[in-house]
């Protein structure tokens, strides 16, 4: 369909602990791209997919800019095991009006990562 987001990339500075970071907590598949030694891609079970990217610099964010949102079962969990595994507590668990609640983390390179929790129908 046109316009749907196809892709997203998360910039790293060490592809491996990252691949290690997201694959322990979302459960995602993660696989090197063929020829590549600085990119791997990421299936999530669904779309849109994407891949890590190694760069050598990650800028830090500033202020507001592009967020993206994994769907989970767990916010405490989720934000918990992120914890865990190296990343940072940026906003706990918030509701949102009656549909649900988020968190926010950030990972082993200061990306913001969201989540989301829809409250059941």
């Amino acid at each position: 369909m046109a316009h749907s987001i196809c892709h997203i990339e998360i910039p790293t500075t060490n592809l491996e602990k990252a691949i290690q970071f997201y694959r322990e907590l979302f459960e995602w598949k993660i696989e090197m791209w063929r020829g590549s030694s600085d990119y791997a891609g990421f299936d999530t079970g669904e779309e849109p997919g994407g891949g890590i990217m190694k760069v050598n610099k990650v800028s830090p964010p500033t202020g507001t800019g592009l967020l993206f949102y994994v769907l989970v079962d767990s916010i405490e969990d989720t934000l918990s095991k992120a914890e865990k595994l190296g990343g940072k507590l940026v906003k706990e668990k918030t509701p949102v009006a009656d549909i649900g609640w988020f968190g926010l983390f950030s990972d082993l390179d200061g990306n913001v990562i969201g989540i989301w929790k829809p409250k059941p129908k």
